[in-house]
């Protein structure tokens, strides 16, 4: 992590709200991947999940609209994989190993 993961840890708390809903997503990459970490242990990785339902667990974890854009991120960030068509999701392996600092 670039910094201290506790200050980040600190700061991302001022993106949530009272339900512990994600209010915005951070511009910073280190709090990017902290708000991530925290979507994606609502996730079973011994499951495969359909676009919708990949959808919908983000959808119970923000409060803004671009559920597309936080899919994209875990994605591209490898939390999750997919199968080119869109069709199946599934968790990544190496994601803990991958972001071990950053997980809360």
């Amino acid at each position: 992590m670039e910094k201290e993961p506790g200050l980040y840890k600190e700061k991302l708390k001022r993106y949530y709200n009272n339900e512990d809903k994600l209010l915005q997503y951070p511009s910073k990459k280190p709090m990017r991947i902290l708000a991530l970490v925290k979507i994606i242990s609502k996730f079973d990785s011994s499951r495969k999940y359909t676009e919708k339902e990949v959808n919908k667990i983000i959808k119970d974890e923000i409060v803004f609209c671009d559920i597309e854009l936080i899919r994209r991120e875990m994605y591209q960030y490898q939390f999750i994989g997919r199968l080119r068509d869109g069709s199946e999701y599934w968790i990544e392996d190496k994601w803990k190993e991958k972001y071990k600092d950053y997980i809360i």
